[in-house]
């Protein structure tokens, strides 16, 4: 490991070692506080303090102890401005943070000491480093012991004395991988566990993934390689199972049900077995089984009966359903698996069988479900991959410090607009099937944005890119009358450029081809093709707000079960001079960070109170939900300029709801509330924006008593037993909550959809 991870390793030790002295110190200074001695000094340094702590712990990756600490600094923090000691109830607030920040401490410490022993084992088998160079520096980051073999023969040797928790090979050895999966066998019996088996290949050959897969490989990786994606899957490979297969047993028999249970359970497995299929609905509910293995005939309701009522069921419609019967009617097989079970087992059967099938039915659904609420690396429409994959591989390409053998090339494709600014589907379906016929196997074109293509090329020079590029334009030549299709071509160079630059410069190439015969162009350093590439982000922004070039996205809001009022969220956008966008994140992250908050909130205002205008002379409520730059909330420059807008139009804010991102209000949650109080007396709402649901925002919720949380996506994936802990929090708090707008909106689960109040039902439109 090298020296600086160790250094970090033994400065985390000592820092878990002296906590309870930390939390004893916090302690007696709260305590000292509400015994009668309540000065105002002496609580900025118990904050101080406390902050450290917060800071600290989150340094050193203990999570869960960072939020206990920042949930007990956010509450002395609303405690600063009082002149006077803390309430009873106050007090015992403080106590009760405290002592959950006590529990946190004592779990760090209770699992410190196994840590010390938990790094993984890796053994690398490679002829070369290029096929993913840093890996190993990678894994030890992770807290990985890595061991590099050159051959066979010494891994086998080394096995017989220490079994690793994962092999890394590279593909030229597999002919050669025999005797090691012998001794690795052998190993791997005699210790119980395991070896996760990764193999690394420059080749496509169909027989070479074949032997792979013979061989016992657990996962397969085709250069170019995504190193962050690799070290993940070493380390879910090389990780202990920790995470038990839950069995739900339906079988009326209760010898029957017992025997499978006990085969189940003696292979690590949790079950719940029932006699009594009436009781299944409940079970499901009660024990969220992994699978369910059925008897097909059953008294009162028999199996193909309980698989058609659970498939209707939205919490279980992806759960494997194994059926166990004495069936030999592959006629009466079919049918109880066309209803929606996955598999048919006769009996009797082997025990390893069961366990086998289950295990493998198992893992199959979760990859699945992963699939289900992660984003394909597909764009549905063309087929061809999406914007993050393509980063992620061209990432790989220009992050690389080996030397190659091949140059890399971005084409740039922009895409014809309809009068409406959209892109016809029909076109993109007949485009993307052009590329994957001209097109090897290796490249790599993804659907970067609504209105351009972009694609990564390998070849031995310059020559050969360029000359794909004009055999591709010539082929997409008749796909639209009286359209051509520009293509803007860079290269890598020795300096490597990001991938952002590379596709930057791609497409201020493109964006200069005009009346060219052969419509592609090769960017070069210092021409004409740079301006718009290199033009100011803050410079835009302020030329939007000069020249009023903003672009306005009206989402709609809503909810089928629910009586709400019309809802909208206003989003900005400004079109940059290669024809993207710059979104309205970007747009505030900018307009705080380059002193332009107050001209871009003002202006968004001045069109929600326009909007709000139009539409009450409409006979029309509705409510709108603009997200502003959080700097003037601290600069207190946005309330006078609100009231005498509201003033001058003769109104009050109802119907307006001000989001701001949860994390920019923690640099002062007391100005904020106050910030908040001035605009609820002029009508209007709070929503925090990106609200992840941890202890911390939950605290500052019920501090702030926002009316709104508009939900962060990446808590839709937790489970369904953390949702419900989620909801039921915010609900405590009175708020309501909004989904995100997501590409696949039936990734969201019912459940979430069931207790939200504004959910995103249509495309928005733009207004400039």
């Amino acid at each position: 490991m090298p020296e600086k991870q160790e250094k970090e390793r033994e400065l985390k030790a000592a820092f878990i070692q002296h906590l309870p002295e930390r939390i004893t110190r916090i302690n007696n200074d709260w305590a000292t506080l509400t015994s009668g001695n309540w000065e105002k000094q002496s609580l900025a340094k118990l904050s101080q303090r406390v902050q450290s702590l917060t800071g600290a712990s989150g340094r050193y990756g203990l999570i869960n102890l960072s939020e206990s600490s920042f949930s007990l600094e956010v509450y002395l923090n609303a405690l600063a401005g009082s002149e006077h000691a803390p309430s009873i109830d106050q007090t015992e607030t403080g106590k009760t943070l405290i002592a959950a920040m006590k529990h946190e401490v004592e779990l760090v410490r209770s699992k410190s000491g196994a840590e010390q022993h938990s790094e993984k084992l890796v053994y690398l088998l490679h002829a070369s480093s290029n096929l993913a160079p840093g890996l190993a520096e990678m894994l030890e980051e992770q807290e990985c012991t890595v061991l590099s073999f050159n051959h066979p023969d010494d891994v086998e040797g080394e096995i017989q004395r220490r079994l690793p928790n994962a092999l890394i090979i590279d593909a030229t050895f597999l002919p050669k991988i025999g005797l090691l999966n012998r001794e690795l066998a052998i190993q791997q019996e005699r210790h119980k566990r395991q070896v996760g088996i990764i193999c690394l290949s420059q080749s496509r050959d169909l027989e070479q993934r074949l032997l792979a897969l013979r061989s016992g490989v657990d996962a397969y990786y085709l250069a170019p390689i995504n190193r962050q994606e690799l070290v993940d899957k070493v380390i879910e490979l090389a990780s202990p199972k920790r995470d038990r297969y839950r069995i739900l047993v339906v079988e009326d028999d209760p010898s029957q049900a017992d025997f499978a249970a006990s085969i189940l359970q003696k292979s690590g497995m949790k079950t719940l077995a029932i006699t009594d299929p009436m009781k299944v609905i409940d079970a499901l509910d009660e024990f969220r089984p992994d699978l369910i293995l059925m008897d097909l005939y059953m008294p009162n309701a028999n199996g193909i009966e309980l698989t058609t009522i659970i498939r209707e069921h939205p919490d279980f419609i992806m759960t494997p359903i194994v059926f166990l019967s004495g069936e030999q009617d592959t006629d009466k097989q079919l049918h109880a698996l066309s209803v929606g079970g996955d598999d048919f087992l006769s009996k009797p059967i082997r025990p390893r069988h069961l366990i086998n099938t289950i295990s493998n039915r198992v893992e199959r659904a979760r990859i699945l479900e992963k699939k289900r609420h992660y984003p394909s690396s597909r764009d549905p429409i063309t087929g061809l991959y999406n914007r993050r994959y393509f980063y992620e591989k061209l990432d790989a390409i220009t992050t690389s410090s080996e030397p190659s053998s091949v140059i890399g090339g971005i084409l740039y494709l922009a895409l014809p607009e309809s009068s409406d600014g959209a892109v016809d589907n029909r076109l993109l379906t007949n485009l993307s099937n052009h590329l994957f016929e001209v097109l090897e196997e290796q490249d790599i074109a993804a659907r970067i944005d609504d209105n351009s293509i972009a694609i990564l090329l390998l070849r031995p020079h310059q020559k050969n890119i360029i000359a794909l590029a004009e055999k591709l334009s010539a082929r997409l030549e008749n796909l639209k009358e009286n359209q051509s299709f520009p293509i803007g071509i860079a290269l890598t160079d020795d300096e490597m450029l990001s991938a952002s630059e590379l596709i930057a410069n791609a497409a201020a190439a493109c964006s200069e081809i005009t009346d060219q015969p052969i419509p592609v162009k090769l960017y070069q350093e210092g021409d004409g093709t740079s301006d718009s590439a290199q033009q100011s982000l803050p410079l835009l922004l302020k030329q939007a707000i000069q020249k009023n070039s903003f672009q306005l996205l009206f989402r709609t809001l809503g909810h089928p079960q629910k009586a709400e009022p019309e809802a909208y969220e206003l989003k900005l956008r400004i079109r940059l001079p290669d024809g993207k966008q710059l979104g309205s994140s970007e747009i505030l992250t900018i307009a705080n960070e380059e002193g332009m908050a107050t001209e871009v909130n003002q202006w968004l205002i001045e069109h929600a109170l326009i909007t709000l205008e139009e539409k009450r002379t409409e006979g029309k409520q509705i409510k709108l939900i603009v997200e502003l730059a959080s700097n003037t909330i601290f600069q207190d420059n946005l309330t006078g300029w609100l009231k005498d807008q509201l003033r001058a139009r003769q109104m009050v804010g109802f119907g307006l709801i001000f989001e701001y991102r949860i994390a920019d209000l923690s640099t002062d949650l007391k100005r904020s509330k106050q910030h908040f109080t001035e605009l609820r007396d002029m009508g209007i709402q709070i929503s925090l924006a990106r609200f992840g649901a941890s202890s911390a925002a939950i605290k500052v919720l019920h501090y702030l008593h926002a009316e709104y949380v508009h939900i962060a996506g990446p808590i839709l994936e937790e489970d369904s037993e953390s949702v419900s802990a989620i909801i039921e929090q915010i609900h405590q708090n009175r708020s309501k909550i909004i989904l995100p707008a997501r590409q696949e909106p039936n990734s969201i689960s019912q459940q979430w959809k069931a207790y939200a109040d504004l959910v995103p039902i249509i495309s928005g439109t733009t207004r400039h």
